[in-house]
């Protein structure tokens, strides 16, 4: 399955080469090896591809994705060989969050959008508690980053990922009432987000206490 995510990193990134004009920040903030959650805004279907390839593809990004992609079975194996797994959304998918763990439990990578779904106004949006679940649960550390794209869309748009910062587990705060712990938690990481993008802080930042 590797190999086929390798293979199918450098098609995919010489096709986007083409199609647009890719800037990558802050890869040195790349950890070299260990599991962590991959946190980004989400406003477009190639957002994963794009966040993919800021990546080396020895350092895989899994997934996670709604369960509705799997409905077709053909697309549904191509997914499942990319890494990617299902998840469905709003349903509290313990089956999904337990894979998330097992994997960032395992060294791996997971990439999720703690927005829940695509930001369609690509302005500041609330976070789900989904990122910050799954970093209680493995004691992961986050990775934050953002997609930024310029105002002209089509052939050659430009598209910047700015990779942050890893934000350590201990940072998260989980010492106090757990649902309190998740909402700050979860504002911390989205607030990190948004840093990147150029979007004001919330200034309720701390998660601790």
């Amino acid at each position: 399955m590797k190999a086929f995510y390798t293979f199918a990193w450098w098609v995919t990134r010489v096709l986007f080469a083409i199609l647009y004009d890719i800037r990558i920040e802050g890869r040195e903030n790349i950890p070299a090896e260990g599991g962590a959650l991959v946190v980004s805004n989400h406003r477009f279907l190639k957002d994963p591809v794009v966040l993919a390839h800021a990546f080396p593809p020895r350092r895989q990004l899994h997934f996670m994705s709604k369960a509705e992609w799997f409905d077709n079975k053909a697309f549904g194996l191509l997914l499942s060989a990319l890494g990617v797994f299902p998840v469905n959304r709003g349903q509290g998918d313990m089956t999904a969050i337990n894979r998330a763990e097992e994997l960032v439990s395992g060294g791996h990578l997971v990439g999720i959008f703690p927005e829940g779904t695509r930001n369609r106004t690509g302005g500041p949006m609330k976070p789900k508690s989904g990122a910050a679940f799954i970093a209680r649960q493995a004691h992961a550390d986050i990775l934050p980053c953002a997609l930024l794209f310029g105002e002209r869309r089509g052939f050659r748009s430009r598209i910047t990922v700015k990779i942050g910062r890893l934000i350590p587990y201990e940072e998260l705060g989980f010492q106090s009432e757990e649902r309190v712990s998740l909402r700050r938690a979860s504002k911390l990481i989205m607030n990190r987000i948004n840093a990147l993008l150029g979007w004001e802080e919330d200034g309720n930042e701390a998660a601790g206490g």
